[in-house]
């Protein structure tokens, strides 16, 4: 007879250093966030986007996406918690992180960018979609450990067995979403030899994500044992993947059609103001973009 090879429960708790207690979820989100960023600036100089450019972009979308990450997690999954933080102040609990919110602030975080630097959403957006999945895999990975996306119980071989000590064997889908990253790094670092046209990885990757995510919801928990509220049926991350899918559609379907997006929405990188116009570090920051757009007009005239 075959017997199901389960996970075993496991869970890995706040470590306390003095009177901080470190929570292994948060650290594997910073160390996700640094390795994302460095893949994001690699990826974007070998396309011709300044490094400070992208360290600044990430700059802005990581800080406004988690805001709106934590704020919309208890807008659509606790809104009661709302009303018991303004009754009682003291009853305020760490609202929670959700990756659509996240998405959703970063989103209008690169448009607010693209009109201070002048830089085009869809390119800096293509080196970070390039990224992502580096990133996702050490932030789904803290949510695994600490099983903070309880699924249905299922006899699945890769399912947590006694999860949450309660006796069943359940999906997690946190586990299923690092599984989803590292095929996604191994897909975009293979796509990404050869040329591609600026936007084809931000309509690529969350495309993907948005198709995965919609199946994977349907093996969440309700919210009575620690899962998702729904909506009509559905949670909330459905309702969102469906939007993200439509956004990656609209998107591919630019980027096939072109012409070519360029990195400066004015033809050439804005002018330094002052002093600013040398680089402290000596390093040109501008030129090899210029370089970079040179070489993709001069393939695409040859096309």
């Amino acid at each position: 007879m075959f017997l199901p090879l389960f996970i075993p429960w496991f869970k890995l708790e706040a470590w306390p250093i003095g009177p901080v207690d470190i929570q292994p979820f948060g650290i594997l989100v910073a160390i996700g966030i640094l390795f994302g960023s460095r893949v994001a600036e690699w990826r974007g100089e070998r396309i011709g986007v300044p490094r400070q450019l992208t360290a600044d972009f990430l700059l802005y979308t990581i800080l406004i996406g988690f805001f709106f990450a934590m704020s919309l997690n208890v807008l659509f999954y606790h809104p009661e918690r709302i009303l018991e933080t303004l009754e009682d102040p003291k009853k305020f609990k760490y609202p929670g992180l959700s990756s659509f919110g996240g998405f959703m602030g970063g989103i209008g975080a690169a448009f607010y960018f693209r009109q201070k630097k002048r830089a085009s959403v869809l390119v800096l957006s293509d080196v970070f979609s390039f990224a992502f999945p580096f990133a996702w895999l050490f932030g789904r990975t803290g949510c695994f450990v600490v099983h903070d996306h309880p699924g249905l119980p299922t006899d699945f071989f890769l399912a947590v067995d006694n999860y949450n000590l309660g006796g069943l064997p359940r999906h997690d889908l946190g586990l299923y979403e690092v599984f989803w990253s590292a095929a996604m790094m191994a897909l975009v670092l293979w796509l990404g030899q050869k040329p591609r046209p600026n936007g084809y990885f931000a309509a690529l990757v969350p495309g993907l994500y948005a198709v995965v995510r919609f199946f994977l919801d349907f093996l969440r928990e309700g919210p009575a044992e620690g899962g998702d509220v729904r909506y009509f049926g559905l949670t909330p991350g459905h309702y969102a993947s469906v939007a993200m899918l439509l956004m990656a559609i609209a998107i591919g379907v630019r980027v096939a059609r072109g012409p070519e997006v360029p990195l400066w929405i004015d033809g050439a990188p804005p002018e330094p103001e002052g002093d600013a116009k040398q680089d402290p570090t000596g390093v040109d920051t501008v030129a090899p973009a210029r370089r970079a757009q040179q070489r993709r007009a001069a393939r695409n005239k040859r096309k």
